[in-house]
């Protein structure tokens, strides 16, 4: 029965994880089902402190995904105002271009956003367009290199619930 608990807990999880590639919160949604499986599950398997540890990497998700855009951004050479328009674009972006493909155009919304949202920024504080696009292209792949990190963390919160069956 631990197998199957283990199996149906992984399927779930996984199925989120996909999520964050989408720029949906699947890591918050897996915490979610490790909260009912705390709550519910057979024999104690995932604990409460286990569901706090999983709590912690979902932070540190989240952490990932901002910081590696910022520093994408600056490394760009976008500056506050830029970075803070790529995060504003990508999130913008995202949900503007979820309707389309099946839900993946918030991932090319997500990562078009960034470079617009930072670019429309820094030619607003009169940079050339040549240095606006610089700080986009930082802008695009920091949040590229975000989305990774984050799914990323999510693929370890998975692997971690499903070790906890194995034993």
């Amino acid at each position: 029965m631990d197998l199957l608990w283990g199996l149906g807990l992984g399927l779930i999880l996984f199925s989120f994880l996909w999520l964050n590639l989408l720029s949906l919160p699947g890591n918050w949604l897996m915490l979610g089902v490790l909260c009912l499986a705390a709550w519910l599950g057979p024999d104690g398997r995932i604990t409460w402190a286990f569901v706090g540890l999983m709590a912690a990497a979902a932070v540190l998700g989240e952490v990932l995904e901002l910081v590696a855009q910022l520093i994408g951004g600056r490394r760009g050479g976008a500056s506050g105002a830029g970075n803070f328009g790529g995060i504003v674009g990508s999130i913008a972006g995202a949900i503007l271009l979820a309707p389309f493909a099946l839900g993946l155009g918030s991932l090319a919304g997500a990562l078009l956003g960034a470079w617009v949202g930072c670019f429309v920024v820094e030619r607003l504080r009169r940079e050339t367009s040549q240095k606006a696009a610089a700080a986009a292209w930082g802008s695009f792949w920091g949040r590229s290199f975000g989305l990774v990190g984050k799914s990323a963390i999510g693929a370890t919160i998975i692997v971690m619930s499903i070790s906890r069956f194995a034993a």
